[in-house]
């Protein structure tokens, strides 16, 4: 991704966004959501964490509650020697002395999952202190639906997830909602490419995926459209390295839908696209890419060069889900 200095220059004018202004939706993430997110992991978890790791949790709340200064990776050394990340978090935060309302809003809440990670020793057991609710989202829904949608069902927002309905057997989409609809251009660039290439089979999509449940669902029920009707030859997902925002998605998220899709309940329909979407994964046309640059502090022009690279020379289309991806490109700025 190429980001012209023009660009970076007019975003960087405006200042980013910080949790310390109340009533505002930032200063309520790091006062209200992200403590209840903690404590409900506790709540849910039970003896699957120990009353150690339990204990940081939850002082950590009250410590989000109370503007309390930023704990660093260092204070729990043998995660952090074990994490791909804790250097980076180490060097952004050492010698600062952040607390956790007045610093960037898009910091504390790509940090807060690290953090938590460190406190639970995942690093060691791997276990993912989210799973319980990841595992109680609604897991199949009817796939004919914009893949869009699907980010209402974001599992840190409570209020956002609630504004989804259902009718029947079908999640029910306010299109009139929709800002802008750049769906007609995506089609017609597609086929420009395609004749330009040599055929579909030569495109390639990647995803930069968000939230599991609905979301994962929906765009995975789109790459199996994508395929199986010619429209490219292979799909991307790019996905979480470790355990973030609730109900982000790791390689671990996407094996367990799959799953979920073989089992006898489901209809023939779900557990024809489940078939579908293994020969696919078998065959190297939808590929899980896990990457620990989703799980960093970095907006796209900070993108590393390999990663930069490949897409570049890989991808024909790019779809980004989700606000955190928008944020990231805005450098979380008004």
């Amino acid at each position: 991704m190429t980001v012209s200095d023009k660009y970076i220059a007019r975003v960087q004018q405006q200042d980013e966004l910080v949790a310390n202004v109340p009533d505002t939706f930032a200063h309520t993430t790091c006062t209200v959501r992200m403590p209840q997110v903690l404590r409900d992991s506790v709540s849910y978890n039970g003896d699957r964490l120990s009353a150690e790791a339990a204990k940081r949790l939850l002082q950590l709340a009250d410590n989000m509650v109370n503007n309390a200064e930023i704990t660093l990776p260092s204070t729990f050394p043998e995660q952090a020697a074990k994490s791909p990340t804790s250097r980076h978090w180490e060097s952004l935060l050492a010698g600062k002395n952040c607390t956790w309302q007045n610093s960037p809003w898009f910091l504390v809440e790509q940090y807060i999952f690290h953090l938590v990670l460190l406190m639970t020793d995942y690093y060691t057991t791997r276990f993912d202190p989210f799973h319980y609710a990841k595992s109680h989202h609604d897991q199949l829904k009817r796939f004919m639906m914009l893949s869009l949608w699907g980010n209402k069902a974001d599992g840190t927002n409570d209020k956002v997830k609630s504004t989804m309905h259902v009718a029947g057997d079908s999640l029910v989409f306010d299109d009139y909602l929709v800002l802008v609809d750049y769906s007609d251009q995506v089609i017609s660039f597609l086929e420009q490419k395609a004749c330009g290439s040599g055929g579909a089979k030569n495109l390639g999509v990647e995803y930069i995926s968000d939230n599991i449940g609905t979301e994962l669902l929906l765009d995975l029920a789109m790459a199996d459209h994508m395929l199986t009707h010619n429209w490219c030859g292979k799909v991307t997902f790019h996905v979480k390295a470790e355990p973030i925002y609730v109900s982000d998605v790791m390689p671990a998220d996407v094996d367990g839908h799959v799953m979920e899709m073989q089992r006898e309940i489901r209809t023939p329909e779900v557990r024809a696209l489940d078939k579908r979407l293994a020969e696919y994964v078998s065959k190297g046309q939808i590929i899980i890419r896990p990457d620990t640059y989703w799980n960093q502090y970095t907006y796209y022009w900070e993108m590393p060069a390999e990663l930069q690279t490949r897409l570049a020379r890989e991808a024909t289309l790019v779809i980004l889900k989700g606000d955190l991806n928008y944020r990231r490109l805005l450098s979380d700025r008004l």
